[in-house]
């Protein structure tokens, strides 16, 4: 089963059943290609809410088609142990939009959407659109680095799964989505 999980998505403690913001920044770990955690916003407030925390992805209870359940507000954690690790992370949102090219010398497209594994939430694949409207998507494996400036797939990415143009599936997540649009 795969799910999305995207900025503005509300959280919602179990315990007590609050609203306790919505998701602000998603975290990707570069080296076990795993989605390890957000941010969290508070909504409301005079200038639109706050940073609220940090929630770890092991104490999420479900990412829901309209919001997503945590245990309890306990599991919020202070913004500062995100700065511990944040060398190997990187936000999800800095990856849309992100050059994919084969370790080759390919360019395959632009990324378009992230794919993970809802239960162990590793990632699945890597949806790109390139600049001919196409979508294609590179599987996880291929992944052999994600950069500060490109991410490099293996070669066998011509084993890339091309997907029907862009503008035929439906709304795009990210900056790629106004490039494969022009290029439809």
């Amino acid at each position: 089963m795969t799910t999305k999980l995207v900025r503005g998505t509300p959280v919602i403690s179990l315990a007590d059943g609050a609203s306790l913001g919505v998701v602000d920044h998603v975290y990707l770990d570069r080296q076990r290609l795993a989605i390890v955690g957000f941010t969290l916003r508070q909504r409301g407030g005079l200038l639109g809410g706050g940073p609220a925390g940090l929630v770890d992805v092991a104490d999420v209870h479900a990412f829901g088609p309209d919001a997503v359940t945590i245990d309890a507000a306990a599991a919020v954690r202070s913004e500062v142990a995100l700065a511990a690790t944040t060398a190997s992370l990187i936000e999800l949102e800095a990856l849309l939009g992100r050059e994919v090219v084969t370790d080759g010398g390919r360019r395959l497209g632009r990324v378009a959407e992230v794919v993970f594994d809802e239960g162990s939430h590793q990632l699945l694949a890597l949806e790109l659109a390139g600049d001919d409207g196409e979508r294609r998507r590179a599987p996880a494996s291929s992944v052999a680095t994600i950069g500060d400036d490109l991410v490099i797939v293996a070669e066998p990415a011509a084993r890339v799964v091309s997907l029907r143009p862009a503008r035929e599936r439906g709304v795009i997540s990210g900056p790629a989505a106004g490039k494969a649009a022009q290029a439809g």
